[in-house]
């Protein structure tokens, strides 16, 4: 299968997931994470798509970074999927990294979105990079996995991803890894105020089927 294929099984079970779904998801555990992170790398290659962006509209003004938390739903579709039924993540400024390996304890489907409710006070979504961490892997014969080091803008996603009931994932045979691996970076801004947030998904069950720590240079695809 082509490169360009597996874009667009990607970018179906990204999109298409959750469409025809009813789910209404119960009042959420939350779980609150205080640790921020010890470090906040972004790849240089979106550091510059911002000072370009930016530069575009100014020459004089130069970007001021600040960091805001972020919140992650999980909501259960199918009974002993999740540790609990919804469960809604807190990350500090900055964000942070969740593992899947306490998240998924079981066999069959769940929901994965970012709550509204969160980006109302803030400016208008600038970029919302996915960077994937998973290879591309054939499983039952479709293709699943961007690729190590592949990225997307999924900006033009951005108000579906905070659906509860859109993007709906398998844990069968680690479909949900090989589809939702990987950093969302989220990236406001207003004139020169850069608003930056992100969240890592990964598993330390099962990092095996998942790309290396040390990931091959960013390459971006186009859907």
């Amino acid at each position: 299968m082509s490169h360009k294929i597996i874009i667009l099984v990607l970018a179906s079970i990204m999109l298409g997931f959750g469409c025809t779904a009813k789910h209404e998801p119960e009042e959420a555990k939350p779980i609150e994470i205080n640790t921020f992170p010890k470090e906040i790398s972004i790849p240089k290659a979106f550091i510059q798509k911002i000072e370009a962006d930016l530069l575009n509209e100014s020459k004089v003004l130069t970007p001021v970074y600040l960091f805001i938390p972020l919140k992650v739903l999980f909501t259960q579709k199918t009974h002993g999927t999740l540790a609990s039924e919804t469960v809604s993540y807190s990350l500090p400024k900055a964000g942070g990294t969740l593992d899947m390996q306490s998240i998924a304890i079981g066999q069959g489907s769940f929901y994965f979105s970012f709550p509204e409710e969160q980006f109302k006070e803030l400016p208008e979504l600038e970029h919302l990079f996915y960077v994937s961490q998973s290879p591309v892997t054939k499983i039952d014969g479709e293709d699943f996995g961007l690729g190590c080091g592949k990225w997307l803008d999924l900006k033009n996603n951005f108000t579906s991803f905070q659906k509860p009931n859109f993007l709906q994932l398998n844990t069968t045979k680690n479909r949900h890894l090989h589809v939702m691996a990987g950093s969302y970076i989220f990236i406001f801004r207003k004139l020169n105020q850069i608003f930056l947030t992100q969240v890592t998904i990964t598993d330390s069950k099962n990092g095996d089927v998942l790309c290396p720590q040390t990931a091959p240079e960013l390459q971006e695809m186009k859907l």
